[in-house]
Parts: structure tokens; C-alpha cells; sequence
């Protein structure tokens, strides 16, 4: 049985660190956000976590080779399943509904690659970022593996911060230099996060919630709770104390460019949002996200 950790929410919440923090322990292979593979990966030529542009990176080729030999799916084939069957709004479906053809070719390509992974890496636990909740919901449905889910969460009004700071990749920018304004930020926050908190109970005593703020305070405890969630023995870890870890050269699909660190880190909050953040993008996270802020234990009056 193939044991995958998949990690969802909403991008800025800190899922690479704890990402590369993970595939950092022995027998974790972390795939970054495996659900890019086929745009990201192969069809627009990003680089792998190692450096590499994905194309040349012997670990993936040998991983694409024992999933489907010469038959390889035509990745804009994939992607065209992605965006038919296994949209975010889908996820609820995904778990408990009739599968169309679409979605159970797409969960059979995924199945295949998941074990292939573990065949080629010999990990003991597959760790998948792809913060796509339909994505994890297959997972509840895929032969041959135990899923289990860490949903992240992060204050929204730091998320827009990061997302504002943000450089949009070169594919995307048409003169924009923001990938994500308050308001969608904060949208996308509030419904990821809700789906997600909805979908843990297809993972039955399998998931549970870390906040970034609580993850940067004690990194050590944090990453081995969830390891030993998973039933994998936190022994021979990274951590050189409870804050400093050292990342392994990883082979992660897509994510934030911080993903290419390795070597020694100090984990540390990030709280520039407070001094830096403007008042209109804080208070129209803080206004859209109010019904969320108390149930993730963040204060209304964020303070600088």
C-alpha cells in the first residue's frame, strides 16, 4: 500500500517549506504540486526542484517510464481532463458521487503515477502539495494507497500580502505585476478552505489542520505530529535544533521559487504583512474573511 500526505488550502500559506521540510526526513519523497505535472511540468517546460528543466530530470523520466511505459497520456490530454472533471467545485462529487469517464481515466493516470513514484523512490511516504482539494478527494478513491490530508491554513490578510508581493510567472504577465488582488485572494481563501475543512471527513482519523503561524513557532513539533499521523517514525530528521532544519535538493513540480532552497534554513515567522500592509487590501481581507477569522483563532484587529 502506498501511503500519500496531501497537503491543500490556498497558496501562500506556507504549504513549500513545510513541503521541503518533509521530503528532508528519510523514506518522504515530496512530488511538490503534482497535480502541474502535465502544463506546468511538460507542456510549458518549468524546472524540477533539482534545477533541471522537468524534461531532463532522470528521477521523473524514470517515474513516467514505470507508470506508462511507451504510452505515455498526452499531456494536454490530461490537462483537458483536469479542466472537464476535476475542477475545484467538483470535489464534493469526486468523493461521493458516480465517477464520469473523464474523472476515473484522470484517477486511473493518477493512480499509475502515485505508485510509480513510490517504485522509483522507494519512500515510504508520498507527500503531494498541490493545495487542490478534487485532488485529494480522488485520492479517497484511488486503489492500493492509505491518503491522508493536511489542510493549511494561514492568516488571509498575510496570504494577500504574499500574493501581492508576488511576481506573476512569465506565462501569466500581460502587464500586471500583482497575481492576486485582495478580493480574489481573500475569495479563493475562504472557499478553498471550506471545501477542504469539508472534505476531511473522507479522511477519517487521516487529517488534521496546521496553521503556518503555529508551524513557524515550533517547526520540529509541528512536522512530526503530522509524520507521526502518518504512521511514519520521525528518526534521522533534518532539524539541527527546534528551528533550524537542512533541506535536501528535492525534485518538486511547481510552487513557490523558495522551493529550490536547500541546505541549512532557520524557520521563522514572516510577519511583514503587519508593518508593511496597506489599509485598504487589510481591511478588505479582514471584511470578507470575518466569518473565518475566529474559527481559525485570528484576531480581527491584526495590530502592526
Amino acid at each position: 500500500m502506498v501511503k500519500i500526505l496531501y497537503i491543500a488550502g490556498w497558496g501562500r500559506s506556507g504549504t513549500t517549506i513545510v513541503d521541503n521540510i518533509f521530503n528532508s526526513y528519510k523514506n518522504v519523497f515530496s512530488t511538490g504540486e503534482l497535480f502541474y505535472l502535465w502544463h506546468r511540468g511538460l507542456m510549458i517546460g518549468r524546472r524540477c526542484g533539482c534545477g533541471i528543466p522537468f524534461a531532463k530530470c532522470a528521477t521523473w523520466k524514470n517515474v513516467l517510464e514505470t507508470a506508462f511505459g511507451s504510452r505515455r497520456p498526452d499531456p494536454a490530454h490530461v490537462v483537458a481532463l483536469q479542466k472537464q472533471a476535476i475542477r475545484v467545485r467538483h470535489t464534493q462529487h469526486l468523493t461521493d458521487g458516480a465517477l464520469s469517464a473523464e474523472a476515473a481515466e484522470y484517477l486511473d493516470i493518477y493512480t499509475r503515477l502515485y505508485h510509480a513514484i513510490a517504485e522509483v523512490t522507494g519512500a515510504e511516504l508520498i507527500v503531494d502539495s498541490s493545495k487542490v482539494p478534487s485532488g485529494a478527494a480522488l485520492l479517497t478513491r484511488m486503489p492500493g494507497t492509505i491518503p491522508y490530508l493536511l489542510h493549511m491554513v494561514r492568516d488571509p490578510r498575510a496570504v494577500t500580502h504574499s500574493w501581492m508581493r508576488a511576481a506573476p510567472p512569465p506565462e501569466k504577465r500581460n502587464g500586471s505585476t500583482i497575481l492576486q488582488r485582495p478580493t480574489s485572494s481573500t475569495m479563493h481563501w475562504l472557499v478553498r478552505n471550506a471545501i477542504t475543512e469539508r472534505l476531511g471527513r473522507a479522511f477519517p482519523g487521516r487529517h488534521t489542520r496546521l496553521r503556518y503561524e503555529d508551524f513557524a513557532a515550533e517547526p520540529q513539533a509541528a512536522i512530526e505530529r503530522v509524520l507521526t499521523m502518518t504512521g511514519v517514525e520521525p528518526a534521522d530528521g533534518p532539524f539541527v535544533d527546534e528551528n533550524t532544519v537542512v533541506l535536501k535538493p528535492n525534485h518538486t513540480i511547481a510552487g513557490n521559487p523558495s522551493r529550490f532552497r536547500n541546505g541549512e534554513i532557520a524557520v521563522k515567522p514572516d510577519n511583514r504583512w503587519r508593518s508593511e500592509q496597506h489599509f485598504g487590501p487589510r481591511f478588505t481581507s479582514t471584511a470578507l474573511a470575518l466569518p473565518f477569522l475566529h474559527r481559525y483563532g485570528y484576531r480581527m484587529n491584526a495590530g502592526r
